[in-house]
């Protein structure tokens, strides 16, 4: 009897410093796991902002009979974001899909922005075909932007 005391006795130190080892490093993993959590949601945010005030200026530019406003669509937090979580392990390829077919929509219409504003500074008179076609153009990414949102919107609300 007394054998299997001093057996427990010898083994307890030992048993307390790796359950002590071992809670230190479930604690230890706990932050870093917590920060990228909070990373993560914090893109899926922005993303969200994003195309909120896409879908806005949109709506604006589709009711307004301005050729080139001068806003565009902020489009640099949305891909930083998607960049993020396709490197954080996001890997839904369809709805990854989704969400860059919106991004080129923005891009797209800022590019035509920009055309139009060019085209406006070399000269070109506001009825001239290359303005108009590049309205229309402009016109086609608005209503994308517009008929995509709730799609885009129902992936993010599903990762928030």
């Amino acid at each position: 009897m007394e054998d299997w005391t001093l057996f427990l006795r010898d083994w307890t130190p030992f048993t307390q410093s790796v359950l002590l080892v071992g809670l230190g490093w479930l604690l230890g993993g706990l932050r870093p796991w917590l920060g990228k959590a909070k990373t993560k949601k914090a893109n899926w945010l922005t993303m969200k902002t994003e195309l909120s005030i896409w879908k806005r200026k949109a709506e604006q530019f589709k009711e307004e009979q301005v050729l080139g406003p001068l806003y565009r669509l902020p489009i640099i937090n949305f891909w930083n974001s998607l960049m993020n979580l396709i490197m954080s392990g996001f890997d839904k390829v369809d709805e990854i899909d989704r969400l860059s077919d919106f991004f080129i929509n923005a891009k797209g219409f800022n590019r035509g922005l920009d055309n139009i504003d060019s085209f406006i500074r070399a000269g070109f008179k506001e009825d001239a075909d290359e303005i108009i076609r590049e309205n229309t153009r402009n016109r086609v990414y608005a209503n994308e932007i517009i008929r995509l949102h709730p799609h885009v919107i129902e992936i993010l609300e599903k990762h928030l």
